[in-house]
């Protein structure tokens, strides 16, 4: 089987940074200080400092799977501003090289609005409580401490009444909390200021009005529904609950240099960027001699969650959590015994402000191992003999909060070579408040009186840009079915029979997919170059989600218009290095005219080339009272890839058994046990 012999990365001259590698504080302080230097005239707000990554043609050299040239053992260093001029509010393409230290490019970008920062949120957010239409709203609904209003800026998506993106416009969901640390959902206001971000000015306040009630206007809800300890009260408290303590006295089996981990045959690098958050590069596995190429760059591409509610202002509530956000910008400092447990390695994520100054989110990335079950298992019935291994896989995970909900973003490696993508959706529900007499009309749950949490969907796209056993891939569908022939027939004489088609992707035409229950539809990426020596048949890597819903948006909506990429579940296109973001790299307020639906229009070539997965995956969510007054986790496998006649047999064969002795296991009922379910014999 033809695979690349593993070869040692090289690191670039003069170079302490791998180039996948964030950029540093000190880069990012001197990257501002070149750009204000280069435009002096301008009054420049630093929208974002990213990492420019560099040409992937580029990399396979460096990092050696390309060995049809000369190989490249150095990569220019270069960092992508995105910037607004104040007060006009313009948006700024520059590109800076740090190895010259000068400023490349600068490029004005017309009709378009960056994703918005947590500067932008927390000036909106103080704004909005000092101005008077809002003032005189709260007054009017009995409030007058405006120390006890709150608000969650969201995206506009788009305003029917401020068409186009030349204005920087927000919207505010409005709550007031009764005390310190109160649940504001639980509180929510009936009316919406709109926010010009430019002006830094409340423009216009829409109301929500109710639809089938006798009352013009509905009072606060002020019954508190809390979660939070002081609340709760410790003495109410469960009195059953033991430790659990996972240790791993000989310490962790990973390998971490800098950001470059090796664990069970697996090697990759991880980074942290402002948009996608966690992502990870070069991922590939040792099968014996041979370093096998699996992964060029994996990451959660978009998000949208589109809420169901008819009313124009709900309809405009369908966050891009990714785009107009930043999964990097929300990513938590994660806790040591809380969001992680074991032994834990920490990654720190430096991000900048408006200034153009870094600020570090300390403890942003957690990796670890756990423990998965059982591996494999088999007793020999005769003789009883039992023969057990226990699994483990390593888990790197970020935790990003968004307003009310909480994401746990979770990537999985296997020691069989199989890969994981998990979210696990918590936090609060978004809620809108309802007149005494008022209901859902059947497009939300009354979690509590006058509460109405409406019904919305969460959909991801992840973008996973394969090389498996090599950079030219293609994509199939497999689907199974009944073969065509009675029961009876020569060819189906007991009726029994059916059997599996694979189709190949050719083009981008074909390979736009949805599941399918009467087939058990399933996908593999497939290397076409490299022959199994026993199916005869090309390398893959098998495809399953198990969490598939349609977008119910009509396609012509708004978000069905934006969100085109939630539109199915299965897209491939041919590599192209400016398509990384499934919702548009200026996401915000976009029309969705530059998104992954728009880029599958055009019939290109996917066959045994440089490809690019996409894959959709979510959860329709009909809140339940038992979400309130927080969610437990619902948990969404949205990816599983699995070596699929890939490796020579079994590639976890080779992972020991182990026993009480050393896991430490007891019997609870400490009733003497025998000697170990996993014997060797050796």
């Amino acid at each position: 089987m033809a695979t690349v012999k593993e070869m040692k990365t090289v690191t670039a001259s003069s170079q302490e940074f791998h180039p996948f590698d964030q950029l540093s504080s000190e880069e990012m302080i001197m990257v501002s200080q070149i750009t204000r230097q280069a435009q002096p005239s301008m009054d420049i707000v630093f929208n974002t400092i990213t990492l420019k990554e560099p040409a992937k043609d580029k990399m396979l050299s460096f990092l050696g799977w390309d060995t049809s040239k000369p190989r490249v053992t150095k990569i220019e260093r270069e960092a992508l501003v995105i910037a607004l001029e104040r007060p006009s509010m313009k948006c700024y393409e520059g590109v800076v090289s740090l190895d010259a230290e000068k400023l490349k490019s600068w490029t004005y970008v017309p009709d378009v609005q960056p994703i918005l920062t947590m500067d932008d949120m927390l000036e909106v957010e103080q704004m909005i409580l000092k101005d008077e239409r809002v003032i005189a709203e709260c007054r009017e609904l009995g409030i007058t401490d405006m120390s006890s209003v709150f608000n969650d800026p969201w995206a506009i998506a788009r305003h029917v009444n401020y068409p186009g993106r030349g204005r920087r416009l927000m919207q505010a969901l409005m709550y007031m909390r009764t005390c310190e640390d109160d649940n504001q959902y639980v509180h929510p206001l009936d009316f919406v200021p709109i926010i010009d971000v430019g002006l830094m000015k409340v423009i216009d306040i829409e109301h929500i009005k109710p639809k089938n009630s006798k009352f013009t206007r509905p009072t606060i809800p002020m019954q508190q529904h809390n979660f939070l300890p002081e609340f709760v009260g410790e003495e109410n408290y469960r009195k059953d609950v033991k430790p659990i303590i996972v240790q791993q006295p000989q310490g962790v089996s990973f390998k971490v240099t800098g950001n470059e981990i090796d664990w069970q045959k697996w090697n990759m690098r991880i980074s942290m960027n402002y948009r996608e958050g966690l992502v990870i590069h070069n991922v590939s596995y040792q099968d014996g001699a041979d370093k096998r190429p699996l992964f060029y760059r994996l990451s959660l591409s978009e998000m949208v969650v589109p809420y169901a509610d008819r009313d124009p202002i709900h309809a405009r509530k369908h966050a891009f959590d990714v785009g107009e956000y930043g999964l990097g910008l929300c990513t938590n400092s994660l806790a040591l015994g809380c969001d992680c447990l074991g032994s834990i390695y920490y990654f720190d994520a430096t991000f900048n402000d408006h200034n153009g100054q870094p600020y570090t989110v300390p403890n942003a990335i957690c990796l670890h191992e756990e423990d998965h079950g059982i591996l494999f298992k088999h007793t020999d019935y005769r003789n009883g003999r039992a023969h057990t291994v226990r699994g483990r896989r390593l888990v790197i995970s970020h935790i990003v909060t968004v307003a009310n909900y909480d994401y746990g973003l979770y990537y999985y490696f296997y020691q069989d070579g199989t890969f994981e993508y998990e979210v696990k959706a918590t936090g609060e529900l978004n809620t809108h408040v309802l007149a005494e007499d008022e209901n859902p009309e059947g497009y939300g749950t009354l979690v509590a009186p006058q509460i109405n949490a409406q019904y919305h969907q969460h959909m991801f796209t992840m973008r996973i840009d394969p090389m498996i056993d090599g950079n030219n891939n293609t994509v199939g569908q497999v689907d199974v079915s009944r073969v065509p022939y009675p029961t009876g027939h020569p060819m189906n004489m007991m009726g029994n029979a059916f059997t599996a088609k694979t189709t190949m992707f050719r083009d981008t035409h074909e390979a736009q997919a949805i599941p399918c229950y009467e087939t058990s539809r399933c996908w593999k990426v497939f290397n076409e170059n490299n022959i199994h020596p026993v199916t005869k048949g090309p390398v893959a890597y098998k495809v399953t989600s198990d969490c598939q819903v349609p977008l119910y948006a009509q396609d012509d909506s708004v978000v069905g218009q934006r969100a085109g990429f939630a539109k199915k579940t299965i897209w491939v296109t041919p590599y192209d290095e400016n398509q990384i973001f499934a919702g548009g790299f200026y996401c915000n307020q976009s029309s969705g005219e530059d998104t992954l639906e728009k880029w599958a229009q055009e019939k290109k070539s996917v066959s045994n080339t440089d490809v690019v997965l996409w894959v959709t995956f979510g959860m329709t969510h009909l809140p339940r009272v038992e979400e309130a007054p927080i969610m437990n986790c619902e948990v969404l496998t949205g990816v599983r890839m699995a070596p699929c006649n890939f490796f020579m047999r079994n590639p976890a064969i080779d992972v020991p058994p182990t026993n009480k002795k050393i896991n430490q296991s007891v019997d609870a009922k400490s009733t003497p046990a025998k000697d170990g379910c996993c014997s060797t014999k050796l």
